[in-house]
């Protein structure tokens, strides 16, 4: 990892605090968006490996 991606995990968590302050009606709707759109995709993979099973 170089030391620029760190620094951006390291500061990720800062970033959405403060966009959840400034800007809580999208920031909330992206979390949910991003939670619908994985839960999706493990639904998917959990129905694919029922039907190869």
């Amino acid at each position: 990892m170089t030391g620029s991606m760190a620094l951006r995990r390291l500061s990720a968590p800062r970033q959405r605090k403060h966009r959840l302050h400034r800007h809580p009606v999208s920031t909330i709707q992206a979390l949910v968006d991003q939670h619908t759109e994985l839960l999706t995709v493990l639904e998917s993979q959990a129905l694919e490996y029922q039907l190869d099973s």
